[in-house]
Order: structure tokens, then C-alpha cells, then sequence
């Protein structure tokens, strides 16, 4: 199962810029799942504590994963430094 991590640490970048990477990154990642066949739906969210995605098997499984990766993620916060 891949999981990914970009992190440009302390590189300046216009918060415009910075959206429309985390825009375009999304972007690349679902149009690799979209190639998938799945038996049934999936669940995606597009956190707003954070850039990024998270693709599960259902929402229970997203909620879990997120509160994981908040935890982890610790003060880096979308705008905090």
C-alpha cells in the first residue's frame, strides 16, 4: 500500500503556489487510483489542517487515518512555520 510524503520543510512559496502544488498533486494521485478497479466505492478526503489526500476503503478507515497523521504531523500546519 503506498503512502507519500512531500515535505519542502522551510522553502518559501506564495500560499497560491502552495495550493495549487497540493492542486496538482492531488490531481496525480487520483489519476493513478482511477486506473484501479474496485469492488466498491472508496472514501477520499482533502484535509484543510493539512495539504494532501487520504484514500481509504471507507470513511471510518479516512477519519482513523487522518486523526494518525494530525497526531503526527504535530504544530506543521498549513500557514505555520
Amino acid at each position: 500500500m503506498p503512502r507519500f510524503v512531500i515535505d519542502l520543510g522551510d522553502i518559501d512559496m506564495p500560499p497560491e503556489m502552495e495550493m495549487d502544488l497540493n492542486r496538482a498533486l492531488q490531481k496525480t494521485a487520483l489519476g493513478y487510483v482511477t486506473g484501479l478497479k474496485f469492488e466498491k466505492p472508496i472514501a477520499i478526503h482533502f484535509p484543510w489542517e493539512w495539504l494532501g489526500i487520504v484514500l481509504r476503503r471507507d470513511f471510518d478507515h479516512v477519519f482513523r487515518a487522518d486523526r494518525e497523521i494530525v497526531a503526527g504531523l504535530g504544530d506543521v500546519r498549513v500557514g505555520k512555520g
